[in-house]
């Protein structure tokens, strides 16, 4: 017998459809998708479209213009990317070495576009061992624009494959190996997750105030997503939560050229607010 293909996964986008969810992901988040990403708003919209069995991409359009959940769930979609524990260590070297000894009060640190919360985590590992001995406290803020990921982070807890960048002694005092059910999983144990709160923040538009200000921002791998002048409204917005003297992170692939004269670079892709 001969199987029937389900309709929809064969459904393609158009170049007028693919242009319309590339301004309203554009207006909605920043985020400036390249003229060669048609197969990535497919992909990851095609559930969608099966969820809600629409069988185009302009009647979906039309759905998330007149409901805000589901514009939600889109962007949700359209903003996951892959992360992991330690990424770019020399940021975490730094801040042992350099930041950290001359921590004399409570440290505040936001990891700004923070996904499913390895980066926050991983700051936290290393502000726990480096400042414990000396009881000092600290608290991290962790957000995204993205409430699904922001989930998963307040779960901490990860595929097997996140821990093999997570050094044995991390490892050892931080992190739970999964059993039964949780086998090829991990957990942040509970001492670690109590240093993080979290907030659903879209950086491309005004901060509140009730952010608070923070000692230490790490803002990386997300400029590299944005046109000039919304990296300009970025930097311009997180910096207003940075104490002046306070450190500034970006991506190994990012810079702040033309960008903003609030920071001045002390490494390469590490700036100190003056």
């Amino acid at each position: 017998m001969q199987s029937v293909k389900n309709p929809i996964l064969s459904i393609k986008i158009t170049d007028s459809e693919f242009l319309k969810f590339k301004d309203l992901i554009y207006k909605t988040t920043g985020i400036e998708l390249k003229s060669n990403k048609h197969n990535l708003i497919e992909s990851r919209l095609m559930k969608r479209l099966r969820d809600r069995n629409i069988d185009n991409y302009s009647d979906y359009f039309q759905l998330i213009l007149k409901d805000e959940k589901e514009l939600q769930v889109m962007i949700n979609q359209v903003t996951t990317n892959e992360t992991s524990f330690f990424r770019e260590n020399k940021h975490f070297d730094y801040l042992v070495r350099k930041i950290l000894p001359d921590i004399k009060e409570r440290l505040k640190i936001w990891s700004a576009a923070s996904s499913i919360g390895v980066e926050a985590y991983t700051i936290a590992m290393v502000v726990d061992e480096a400042l414990s001995p000396r009881h000092m406290p600290f608290e991290i803020l962790a957000s995204d624009i993205n409430i699904d990921v922001l989930q998963q982070a307040k779960e901490a807890i990860y595929d097997i494959r996140f821990a093999k960048n997570i050094p044995m002694n991390y490892l050892k005092n931080y992190c739970l190996k999964g059993v039964g059910d949780m086998e090829n999983k991990f957990a942040i144990n509970d001492k670690l997750k109590q240093r993080l709160s979290f907030a659903q923040i879209n950086l491309t538009k005004p901060i509140s105030p009730d952010a608070g200000m923070f000692d230490i921002i790490f803002l990386r791998n997300v400029l590299i997503y944005f046109d000039i002048e919304t990296k300009k409204d970025v930097v311009k917005y997180v910096l207003q939560h940075l104490k002046v003297g306070g450190y500034f992170f970006i991506g190994h692939s990012e810079t702040l050229f033309n960008i903003s004269d609030e920071v001045v670079q002390v490494m390469p892709t590490v700036y100190k607010k003056v």
